[in-house]
This record gives structure tokens, C-alpha cells and sequence, in this order.
């Protein structure tokens, strides 16, 4: 038997987190949660995960992995060697890896050096730098209450074919 130190010290309390509200019995947990949600929404997906289903009320969604799935969120970040295949719909977007699908973005859309978009692709702004490749069917982002006029499309060729 091993005799007890009652002189040892105890564990010190962990100092009390002031910035994060306690859930209380008369809330809804997702009214409580809501806005800690909205602000901190960022997710990132690393090299070598692949991730498959649907993003939603996402901020930022950084892909440096394979990702298939619907995105509804602010912003798209794909890295060089990250791949994004489904349907996307975002404020902005950069694209210096690959993105395969419909993608609607309303503001600026960035293909960067080495950046692929292929698919179905509306923009508010583009600007592709030297070396960006866009391929499918490509115009611009108009308000979903207006109907595209007629010369807003482009129809852009792969360069193979």
C-alpha cells in the first residue's frame, strides 16, 4: 500500500470562458448557437481528404483535398492542387486548382496561373490571369428576378478540341 500526500497540491480551476454563453433550459440550442455559427464558418479540407455531400452556411470553404458536393456559401478557395466537382454557389471565388460543374459566382471570380473552371459557369467579375483556363458554358451573373439577355453567353472550346 502507498500512503496518500495530503500535503499535494490539487489541480488549479480552469479560468471561467466569459465569451461563450451558457445554453439555458427555456432557449432553443440553435437560437443559443446561431450567431457563434454565422461568424466562425470557415472550413478547410485538406491535401489527401476527400470529403463528398452538401456544404451550407459556409463563409470561406478552402479545398485543398477532393471535394464533390453542393456549396452554398460566401467564399471558394481552391488551392493549386486541390479539386472541387458539383455545384457551387458563392459571393467569390479563386481558382488556382480545379473546379468541374455548375458554378454561379455574384461578385468576382479569380482563375488564377494553372486554375481550371470547366462546366457551367456564371460571374459577376472575372478576371483570369496567364495561364487560367475556363471551358464550357460561361456569362455573366444577372439577378435571378431579370432574364439573361440574349449576347450575355459565351461558349468557350477546350483548347484539344
Amino acid at each position: 500500500m502507498t500512503d496518500i500526500d495530503n500535503n499535494s497540491t490539487p489541480f488549479p480551476a480552469a479560468p471561467a470562458r466569459h465569451d461563450i454563453p451558457p445554453l439555458g433550459r427555456n432557449t432553443r440550442d440553435s437560437d443559443s448557437l446561431a450567431p457563434a455559427r454565422l461568424q466562425g464558418s470557415n472550413m478547410s479540407v485538406g491535401p489527401g481528404i476527400q470529403l463528398k455531400g452538401e456544404i451550407s452556411e459556409c463563409a470561406t470553404l478552402i479545398v485543398e483535398g477532393d471535394v464533390d458536393a453542393t456549396l452554398d456559401g460566401k467564399a471558394l478557395e481552391i488551392v493549386q492542387r486541390g479539386v472541387f466537382c458539383g455545384t457551387a454557389r458563392v459571393e467569390s471565388a479563386d481558382i488556382q486548382g480545379r473546379f468541374e460543374g455548375d458554378l454561379t459566382v455574384s461578385g468576382l471570380l479569380s482563375v488564377e496561373n494553372g486554375g481550371t473552371v470547366s462546366g457551367k459557369l456564371r460571374y459577376g467579375r472575372l478576371e483570369v490571369a496567364m495561364g487560367g483556363d475556363l471551358s464550357g458554358e460561361i456569362s455573366k451573373y444577372i439577378d435571378e428576378d431579370e432574364t439573361p439577355a440574349a449576347d450575355d453567353s459565351v461558349e468557350v472550346a477546350d483548347k484539344d478540341g
